[in-house]
């Protein structure tokens, strides 16, 4: 689709059209001649002669005729044993062109001739121009391909066609559904099936009536396929989002919200706050609010994040810094495990309040980003502690074991269980380190400390022998066993020697 919720990159390079061999055979020339491509049958006459068409400059030349009168395959042939991939774009044209010329039996020839399993190769006719002949030929097409899914994109002007479209997301045909500049009561017309759409939904510049949001709330709330929706330059009604956020609360299966220059007020029974604390699902929230919106309630934010540890990215884009509670948020990363990224536009008034975030920062070992506006305290050094934090936790978030490997210089023989005494005290440092260079310093030295004192707690247990001096003309031989001691006395005569 064209938005950025669903970016579309697929590009399949065509498989070369196998060449003519020339070579002198003992068979037929029957048998010799090179087979050539099969065309698709086409009820419509064709804009050009096979001939006329091949002489044509390459440039002015397109996927779909070459496939209409040449017979070449969009994408090139797969076999049935090749890994399923998205429709390249050329594919996605030529399906377009044979739905605006109704050519349904070409589009089956197609499929047929490509290889491609209609089951597993979604087909993006966002950029189709809905005529009611295109959107008939589609709902045929579908119903003889059950297993067919299409992404599809439906205007204020397609007005004609919204039973036809709301037929095909009731019968769970449509991959990804944008909505663009829909009347209030277009939108109403669609809203109960919306919660069919089997991945991705996009509404853009609709107003969220009362009545309209009730039933948006409750497909949301009824479906079990969606996975991201994106509200864009939509305004909530005298509901105030409250009916939007309850459905979304109910929702078993949307991961991901964008809420694109769509202010959501907070309400005693909406707003943010209430959709953070209860939701079950979400993994993903971004917020992007222009200068004439009215700007989101950090606050209410923070306060539904506390309880929160389903959510790992919150993102909240608006222009300039807001006030923040700074006490609330450290409170915030100390007590948030599940957070990855944190990006919140809001500010301190004293270096003060930095610093107590920078302790707060140093004892969470999940946010491997985090942003705040920092610019309203110059000469603050906030920006550079916390860039040293966020590596020393993209150390530990790209090997889960450094903690239990770097455990072991306290127990190298201890339990694998998370009941190591050793993991626990090294989680402790790395908490309290300010990057991962700081850690492993920290760690090297505390192994040495140990091993010293492993070293003289051998030697307090064990002392080695020790031989006295001779100075009686009687040697002290030592013999140790593993039981006991025992000293034997041997006595010698020295003879002086002469001059003595």
């Amino acid at each position: 689709m064209n938005d950025p919720m669903t970016p579309f990159n697929p590009n399949v390079v065509p498989t070369p059209t196998p060449q003519a061999d020339h070579s002198v055979t003992a068979n037929p020339p029957s048998e010799a001649a090179p087979a050539t491509n099969a065309l698709p049958p086409t009820k419509g006459s064709l804009p050009y002669a096979k001939a006329d068409y091949e002489n044509l400059p390459s440039h002015e030349r397109t996927p779909e005729l070459d496939f209409l009168i040449l017979g070449k395959i969009p994408g090139g042939k797969r076999n049935p044993s090749d890994p399923p991939l998205p429709a390249s774009a050329d594919f996605n044209d030529t399906v377009i062109r044979c739905l605006l010329e109704g050519e349904l039996d070409a589009l089956d020839f197609l499929w047929r001739e490509s290889g491609r399993d209609p089951a597993s190769t979604p087909v993006d006719l966002s950029r189709m121009s809905m005529e009611k002949d295109a959107v008939a030929a589609l709902v045929k097409h579908c119903a003889a391909h059950p297993e067919l899914k299409v992404d599809l994109c439906l205007r204020e002007q397609n007005a004609d066609v919204i039973g036809e479209v709301s037929h095909l997301v009731k019968e769970g045909k449509v991959n990804q559904l944008e909505l663009f500049n829909l009347s209030e009561a277009q939108l109403e017309q669609m809203a109960p099936t919306l919660g069919k759409v089997r991945s991705g939904l996009c509404i853009r510049g609709t107003p969220l009536t009362v009545r309209c949001e009730q039933q948006l709330a409750e497909a949301l709330g009824n479906s079990k396929s969606l996975s991201v929706l994106n509200l864009t330059n939509c305004r909530f009604g005298d509901a105030q989002g409250k009916y939007f956020v309850n459905g979304l609360r109910k929702n078993g299966s949307i991961i991901k919200l964008d809420m694109h220059y769509t202010p959501l007020p907070t309400i005693p029974e909406g707003g943010y706050r209430e959709l953070l604390t209860r939701n079950p699902t979400l993994r993903q929230i971004t917020v992007l609010c222009g200068v004439m919106d009215a700007q989101p309630d950090i606050n209410a934010m923070v306060d539904g994040l506390m309880d929160n540890h389903v959510l790992r990215e919150l993102r909240v884009l608006v222009p300039g810094g807001l006030p923040g509670n700074p006490e609330k948020l450290g409170q915030l990363v100390e007590a948030n495990r599940a957070l990855t990224e944190l990006v919140l536009p809001v500010g301190f008034e004293s270096e003060e309040d930095y610093q107590a975030l920078e302790v707060s920062l140093a004892k969470n070992t999940s946010l491997t980003t985090f942003a705040i506006d920092d610019g309203l305290l110059l000469g603050n050094d906030f920006a550079g502690v916390v860039a040293d934090l966020m590596s020393r936790n993209r150390a530990l978030a790209s090997d889960p074991d450094y903690l239990m490997k770097a455990g072991r210089a306290f127990d190298p023989h201890g339990s694998s269980g998370l009941a190591d005494p050793g993991v626990v005290i090294a989680g402790q440092i790395f908490s309290e380190s300010s990057s991962r260079d700081e850690f492993e310093t920290t760690m090297t030295e505390i192994e040495l400390s140990i091993r010293e004192l492993e070293r003289r707690a051998r030697e307090a247990a064990f002392p080695p022998p020790v031989t006295p001096v001779n100075t009686t003309g009687v040697t002290l031989t030592t013999e140790t066993t593993n039981t006991a001691t025992t000293t034997t006395t041997t006595t010698t005569t020295t003879t002086p020697s002469p001059g003595s």
